[in-house]
C-alpha cells in the first residue's frame, strides 16, 4: 500500500467517500474508549458526511492518488458544532478521521497541520476541538490543551462524552517544524 497522500479541499462531490471513511475508522477506532452501547446508538449519527460541512471551503481530504480512495479527512469553521460562536478569531476543528489502515502515517498529523494553517490564513487566533477520548492524546502532541472533560448532546437520550481542548495560533511555526509546511498540493 502507498504511504503518500494528497490533501484537498473537499466537495459535496466527496460526500460518500468521506461516509465510507468515517464508518470504516470511528467503529475501529473507539471501542477502548467507549461503552458498546453507547457506540451503537452514537456512531450512526456521527459517521455520515455532512454537506454544509464539505461545502465550506475549510474542510479537507487526505486522498491516496494510486487508489483514489479518502484516506483521511477534517478541517475547521468559525462555528462550533453545537452551533454557537466563541468570538472573533475563535475557529473549531471539525469532524476529523483517519482510515485505520493509515494511522501512524502521518495522515491526520498533515490535516491538523494544513486545518492550523486555513485557519491562520483566514484571521483565526485560537482553534477550540470537541476531541473524542481516544484523540485526546493526538490533538495534545499536535499543541492543544485540555480545557475540561464535556457531554455532546448527539441525540435526545445520546450523550457522547469528549475532551474540550483550544490551542493558540501564535505558535504556529511549532506545527509546521514538526510535521512540514503542508500546502493544498503536498505529498507526504
Amino acid at each position: 500500500m502507498s504511504q503518500y497522500f494528497s490533501i484537498h479541499s473537499a466537495s459535496i462531490s466527496d460526500r460518500s467517500d468521506v461516509t465510507a471513511l468515517l464508518r470504516r475508522s470511528y467503529p475501529q477506532l473507539l471501542p477502548d474508549d467507549y461503552d458498546a452501547r453507547l457506540l451503537r446508538d452514537a456512531l450512526p449519527l456521527i459517521t455520515t458526511a455532512q454537506p454544509a460541512l464539505l461545502a465550506c471551503g475549510t474542510y479537507f481530504v487526505a486522498r491516496c492518488p494510486e487508489s483514489g480512495v479518502i484516506v483521511g479527512a477534517g478541517g475547521w469553521t468559525d462555528l462550533s458544532p453545537a452551533r454557537g460562536i466563541y468570538g472573533p478569531g475563535q475557529g473549531h476543528v471539525r469532524h476529523v478521521a483517519t482510515d485505520p489502515d493509515w494511522l501512524r502515517r502521518g495522515v491526520a498529523a498533515a490535516l491538523i497541520a494544513h486545518t492550523l494553517a486555513s485557519a491562520r490564513a483566514m484571521g483565526m487566533t485560537r482553534m477550540h476541538c470537541m476531541s473524542t477520548l481516544t484523540a485526546r492524546p493526538f490533538y495534545a502532541a499536535m499543541g492543544f490543551r485540555p480545557v475540561g472533560e464535556i457531554e455532546l448532546t448527539l441525540a435526545p437520550g445520546v450523550y457522547f462524552p469528549a475532551v474540550q481542548m483550544v490551542r493558540d495560533l501564535e505558535d504556529l511555526q511549532d506545527v509546521d517544524e514538526c510535521y512540514g509546511a503542508v500546502t493544498p498540493d503536498a505529498v507526504e
